[in-house]
């Protein structure tokens, strides 16, 4: 809602492809028309070494990835003008699934690699005999980027009475705040004064002047409203330089809102996971193993860390005696991966939790006796550091809980039918590890 004197609104050009090159771009067209005033083109913005995600790009690595912004006097102006932009495009090869990426010859998402090991770019290929040895409906599992043991898996599931061996899907969610992306920018004196909602001002601020190569005394930052972000405007969003830089280009403030459509791409989404899980119990419920192979779909950019945090996050909640994680997470020609509520807890948890349910029929155990039995107490340890906790009271937590919502009880009605409707009752458990870094909290307050 921020107006300033003589602002210009702006609209993106986003590519119509999974994967392509522009090869040439004819904007004389929109140029001429009454009330348009510029372009931006990615020849006007910061290159980033790969594979970090520039604002705009002649490469681009997903559908709805902009390509350039043009500025109008207003945004119905803007919009009509970006229809009259023509462009030539180059397809180039594109994968929408990790595991097509991992296939002998498969395409790779990116031209320079299909992931990351440690902190360079490069390519996995799993073999014939690795898809070929996965049982009929179970996921392959060939050469992991990253994983980690604690225990001996093996003697882990020998001591088992039970063993579930099962591939689970979590689908990748956009983040769809209610309020689109959106940031106006003007230039007073040297310094960057940036409208826009986020959710921390603080990162955002950093972020930003960072990739605008500027001091971060000569970037202000305001933002007094979120207007809704889950996780995917914790931090300086990339379209964010766009109203930047075209307001230092044209020496008028700068708005850009994104389009509904544009923020289903740019905006975000939680990282997809596909994932083998085997898990081994005892006959009074206790987990002795768990091994989990986790393949995460990393989107065109920046490395998800979701796929090997969510062995984390299972080994808090389940606390297994003994643990393998594997992961890898793959680049693909889908939209950007970022944090969304809970990032790897939310999708591991969504995963194993009906497995602990399964689990509970086939051993004859009560589903929320068998949490306790294996929910974390004052003294665990988990993750690949095996990592302590200062406060832990799940098991207590399950009690009360049992007692508030009435366990016993409900749990008679689950099953019943009342015509077309039957009654099921569920019950999960989840941790969030944000209380394991041991932070001090200062809060300085600047009149």
């Amino acid at each position: 809602d921020f107006r300033a004197d003589g602002m210009l609104f702006a609209k993106l050009l986003v590519s119509p492809m999974p994967h392509c090159r522009v090869r040439r771009i004819d904007a004389s067209a929109a140029l001429a028309m009454e009330g348009v005033v510029d372009i931006l083109t990615a020849d006007d913005v910061p290159s980033v070494d790969a594979p970090g995600e520039p604002c705009l790009t002649n490469e681009p690595l997903y559908e709805g990835e902009p390509i350039l912004a043009l500025a109008a006097v207003d945004e119905t102006t803007a919009a009509d003008a970006i229809e009259k932009i023509k462009i030539d495009y180059e397809p180039l090869p594109f994968v929408l699934s990790p595991l097509d990426s991992l296939r002998p010859g498969g395409p790779n998402g990116r031209l320079d690699g299909n992931t990351m090991i440690g902190r360079d770019l490069a390519t996995i290929k799993w073999t014939e005999e690795d898809f070929a040895a996965a049982p009929e409906g179970s996921m392959a599992m060939g050469e992991p980027a990253a994983e980690w043991t604690v225990g001996d898996i093996d003697a882990g599931f020998a001591d088992a009475e039970l063993t579930l061996d099962e591939t689970i899907v979590h689908q990748s969610l956009t983040h769809h705040p209610m309020e689109t992306r959106s940031t106006m920018a003007y230039w007073q004196n040297g310094k960057v004064y940036v409208h826009t909602s986020t959710q921390s001002l603080a990162r955002t601020h950093a972020a930003l002047a960072s990739m605008l190569d500027m001091d971060i005394e000569d970037v202000v930052m305001i933002g007094e409203f979120c207007g809704g972000g889950f996780g995917s405007k914790i931090s300086g969003s990339t379209i964010m330089q766009v109203p930047a830089i075209f307001s230092r280009k044209v020496n008028r403030p700068v708005m850009l809102r994104i389009t509904r459509y544009e923020e289903g791409a740019i905006g975000r989404a939680r990282p997809g996971f596909q994932a083998r899980v085997r898990i081994g119990f005892r006959a009074d419920g206790r987990i002795t193993a768990l091994d989990m192979y986790v393949l995460g779909d990393g989107g065109p950019y920046g490395r998800s860390g979701d796929n090997m945090s969510a062995g984390s996050t299972a080994s808090l909640n389940y606390t297994p005696l003994n643990q393998r994680h594997r992961g890898v997470a793959v680049y693909t020609n889908t939209p950007p991966k970022a944090a969304q509520r809970g990032p790897g807890g939310a999708q591991v948890i969504g995963m194993l939790e009906p497995l602990m349910d399964k689990a509970a029929r086939e051993l004859g155990i009560d589903r929320l006796a068998l949490r306790k039995i294996n929910a974390p107490e004052s003294d665990v340890l988990f993750g690949p550091r095996q990592t302590g906790l200062t406060s832990v009271n799940a098991r207590e937590a399950i009690d009360q809980g049992a007692e508030l919502f009435g366990w016993d009880e409900r749990m008679q009605r689950s099953g019943q039918r009342n015509g077309s409707k039957v009654t099921g009752i569920g019950v999960g458990l989840s941790p969030y590890t944000a209380g394991s870094r041991g932070f001090d909290g200062l809060l300085v307050i600047r009149p």
